[in-house]
């Protein structure tokens, strides 16, 4: 059996704990565009570092001239590899609200002609795709204890408002 077989096995057997996760991410109104929700993106921040923190990542909210970052470092073997992962935890804003079915931030899944699909603003322009490496790292700890390489992470808080403070910071 591969190391990767009970990973697999546990992200599925975890896969309603990771959903609700996600789903937590989701509630969080972090609209980049709009000053309103500023307070809002800061939140998402801090819940992507607590997150992070809760599975051994070193983790930070780094503020910058506009939207935080969020960095975290896991250490790993020595001489093991060292991966970078970015993402963004941002979405755009939601109007016009009446073309969407449903509250765009109560995320579920639902069947959308046959498919089984996360909806939501952000579950697949962004925040699902983070979320997705966390809970990869999560079940891989969770089944052999530590990473088996360097992961440091970098969570941007602008991306859809055009990246004004990823290359100063």
């Amino acid at each position: 059996m591969s190391a990767l077989s009970p990973v697999l096995e546990t992200i599925d057997k975890n896969l309603d704990d990771s959903l609700e996760r996600l789903f937590g991410l989701i509630r969080l109104k972090s609209i980049s565009t709009d000053p309103a929700f500023a307070g809002e993106v800061r939140k998402a921040a801090e819940w992507l570092a607590a997150d992070l923190k809760s599975i051994g990542f070193d983790a930070t909210v780094r503020d910058t001239i506009g939207h935080p970052m969020v960095v975290g470092h896991h250490d790993g073997p020595a001489g093991a590899p060292h991966l970078l992962f970015y993402g963004h935890y941002d979405v755009q804003p939601v109007d016009p609200l009446d073309l969407w079915r449903d509250d765009p931030f109560e995320a579920a899944v639902k069947d959308v002609d046959g498919v089984k699909v996360i909806t939501g603003r952000g579950a697949s322009d962004d925040k699902g795709q983070l979320m997705t490496f966390v809970e990869a790292c999560r079940a891989w700890k969770q089944v052999h204890g530590s990473l088996p390489c360097r992961v440091s992470i970098l969570f941007e808080g602008e991306e859809e408002s055009g990246s004004k403070s990823l290359k100063p910071f």
